[in-house]
């Protein structure tokens, strides 16, 4: 039987008095991409604070494997460092200060990964959105922690930029092992790359969805499942408005 990744036991946290979480619960297994759904303000972006330790949960627990990587909505690149110095600058700080491993030859093999040859002595301003993600996400992989978390990292990307993301995201939990949780609003998102689905409505988990491979891709198969998932958000919706 395969062990969870992350463990995430009748988690409750309130801010200001108000209940952002009330007993949430679920798992992830090693090699999965999971997606969280939900409206703004129900919990998503909070949940993932508790899961990397940046702020303690009231009452229940969360486990968590070997380490974590936070990825944001944001590239947060900065911009006076160009893109194969931003992927080092974790490598300046820490631990990995005195590591002997050949941090710049991972980086520049990552980048060739992400189809950013020659791009590594560009300055962030000079990429386009989906370069600059590219680039983020190498950052990343060099950091090498089994479990990735990832904020609404394709919010502010077209169409087809997003679909390539999808394709990338999905080879790298392939071939290099890593497990994916995604929070997103956005039903693409989660059906392009999720092998499953939670709902986050009024501080818990509703419903969760297990996707088959053949639904991707087939807008037939997935069509009652997003009217479904559309019913519960709305319903989430209304009881916010009446709250």
């Amino acid at each position: 039987m395969l062990k969870p990744i992350l463990e995430v036991d009748q988690v409750q946290f309130q801010y200001r008095e108000k209940c952002i979480l009330s007993g949430t619960t679920f798992s992830v297994y090693e090699g999965e991409i999971v997606a969280l759904i939900g409206l703004s303000g129900s919990g998503k972006t909070t949940l993932f604070r508790l899961i990397m330790g940046l702020l303690e949960p009231e009452k229940g627990a969360i486990r968590v494997g070997e380490g974590i990587t936070y990825m944001r909505q944001n590239d947060l690149l900065l911009p006076w460092r160009t893109v194969i110095k931003n992927l080092l600058l974790f490598t300046e700080l820490g631990k990995e200060r005195n590591s002997k491993e050949n941090w710049p030859e991972k980086a520049l093999a990552l980048l060739k990964e992400m189809g950013l040859v020659g791009y590594e002595n560009a300055f962030p301003h000079e990429l386009s959105c989906g370069m600059r993600q590219r680039v983020a996400l190498a950052r990343v992989l060099l950091q090498d922690h089994p479990l990735f978390l990832l904020d609404e990292p394709f919010a502010s990307l077209d169409v087809v930029i997003r679909e390539q993301l999808y394709s990338l995201l999905r080879n790298i939990r392939n071939s290099r092992k890593k497990t994916i949780v995604l929070v997103t609003h956005d039903f693409r998102d989660a059906l392009a790359l999720a092998d499953r689905i939670c709902i986050l409505s009024e501080g818990k988990i509703v419903k969760s969805y297990c996707l088959p491979e053949k639904i991707r891709g087939n807008p037939q198969e997935y069509t009652p499942l997003i009217e479904e998932i559309r019913q519960i958000l709305t319903e989430s919706y209304e009881l916010q408005l009446s709250g």
